[in-house]
């Protein structure tokens, strides 16, 4: 019952995330990166340059995050700053913090001015007494408010980051209210993931009997008010009316010291029979061993194609393909509709879905009792392709029912990419961490034991 959930891959193809600290004045309960505080390094400058460097030569990447434990700490930050924005080749530069240091109107200004222009806050409780208690630190919650207070008034892009858990499980709407009158662009709601307590010990795992109707709720106001979600593993079929808020993808990462090795796996026992399987993780095996299935709780939405195991990897939805801004695109992917707009229906046939990733597009289209996917991968010099245009090549896979018949929509569909592909649309054949230092360390000491 595990198949691709078992393998989690990043795929949010237009941001890279550096993580630069392992320093941080607050000790959440639930830090991921808690193994490694205080003890493991950040990026190396020189590699970051690096990095940056090769986006100014491929424009790989939209959006430059930066995060750590707490980034703001780093005492070259704006070293990192000034070197991306002076590059030129990144239209967001994101900071992901507690807000706590923004209490300090000068230091807050002075990094907006360095030139970040959005900034990710954690905010996992509506007042003090759920956030103190979560932080490990009297005041955190304050401080983060008036942060973020600053960071509102001096005209950045304000986005929020809830950690789902049992301390603040019952408190999510409250949370809506409280962050609404900054009208951040999009609040973020990311279910719990055990790295290192996989018995859940800290009892932070909450039961979806408990949390997806709080969750609900939020989701709800914060639709009311206007303000955009996004959720994180939590199985689709729960979130009701707000299934499409759903984006398991993350960026590509940049990281000195892999400390998470043991990523959590998830599973879902309809993964063969519900239409979301491909986006959808299922539940977390921490959560199954302690909960169950929720075999009577989990509503699967019936296939309108067979399910097949995939042979490439999970395929995640991009977060903003093509958009201009922190709250601009959507999931609908335009640009890359347009590609294929009308040759189904010239052919008496359906495009049915549109799956975007980092490394492919791919079009299912559905003709009478046949279908076939078209999917469009990274162009190569050389590489085996149908054919080739301007961005991609172009390949065709599972095919069902008669090639002869299906033949010619396939053709048309590879003219229209080839004649519509304006140039410079962007997938990219890497996957996950960045770079060999991005090694998980057992990788690292097999590769070294094997070298030497």
């Amino acid at each position: 019952m595990e198949s691709q959930h078992g393998r989690f891959e990043p795929t949010r193809f237009e941001d890279l995330t550096v993580t630069v600290d392992f320093h941080c004045h607050s000790a959440c309960r639930f830090c991921i990166v808690q193994e490694g505080m205080n003890r493991f390094k950040g990026v190396a400058f020189e590699r970051f340059t690096a990095a940056v460097d090769d986006n100014v030569e491929q424009r790989r990447y939209r959006r430059l995050t930066f995060t750590g434990g707490e980034v703001a700490l780093e005492k070259r930050l704006f070293d990192f700053v000034d070197y991306a924005r002076e590059s030129g080749s990144f239209e967001h530069v994101r900071l992901q913090t507690n807000g706590r240091l923004m209490a300090d109107r000068a230091f807050a200004k002075k990094v907006v001015d360095a030139g970040i222009d959005e900034f990710f806050v954690s905010l996992h409780g509506p007042n003090a007494a759920v956030q103190d208690h979560i932080s490990q630190r009297p005041g955190s919650f304050d401080e983060a408010w008036a942060g973020m207070q600053n960071l509102k008034e001096l005209g950045a892009t304000l986005l929020t980051n809830t950690v789902l858990c049992t301390p603040n499980a019952d408190h999510l709407s409250a949370i809506v209210e409280t962050v609404a009158p900054l009208e951040p662009v999009r609040m973020e709601w990311w279910n719990y993931l055990p790295m290192e307590d996989f018995s859940d010990e800290r009892e932070l795992l909450v039961p979806m009997a408990r949390l997806m109707p709080s969750l609900r709720d939020a989701l709800e106001r914060a639709a009311e008010l206007g303000i955009e979600t996004t959720t994180k593993y939590v199985p689709r079929c729960l979130l009701g009316e707000h299934g499409a808020s759903l984006d398991n993808g993350q960026p590509d990462v940049v990281i000195a010291e892999d400390f998470y090795e043991p990523y959590p796996r998830f599973s879902c026992l309809y993964e063969a029979k519900c239409e979301h399987s491909e986006t959808c993780l299922g539940l977390t095996h921490s959560y199954i061993e302690k909960y169950g299935w929720e075999r009577d709780r989990l509503v699967p939405e019936p296939r309108t194609t067979p399910w097949r195991e995939p042979v490439d990897g999970f395929a995640l939805a991009s977060e903003r393909a093509g958009g201009t801004g922190a709250a601009a695109g959507g999931r609908t992917h335009p640009e890359w509709r347009a590609l294929v707009d009308g040759v189904a229906e010239a052919h008496d046939a359906q495009l049915t879905s549109l799956t975007l990733d980092r490394r492919r597009c791919i079009y299912h289209f559905e003709q009478g009792e046949s279908s076939v996917d078209v999917v469009l991968t990274a162009r190569t010099a050389d590489g085996p392709a149908l054919l080739r245009t301007a961005s991609f090549d172009l390949h065709y896979r599972n095919v069902e029912g008669a090639e002869t018949t299906l033949a010619p929509l396939v053709r048309a569909v590879a003219e229209a990419v080839r004649d519509r592909d304006p140039g410079g649309m962007k997938l990219d054949e890497r996957k996950g961490l960045v770079g060999v230092d991005a090694l998980r360390r057992s990788a690292l000491r097999k590769q070294r034991k094997t070298e030497s």
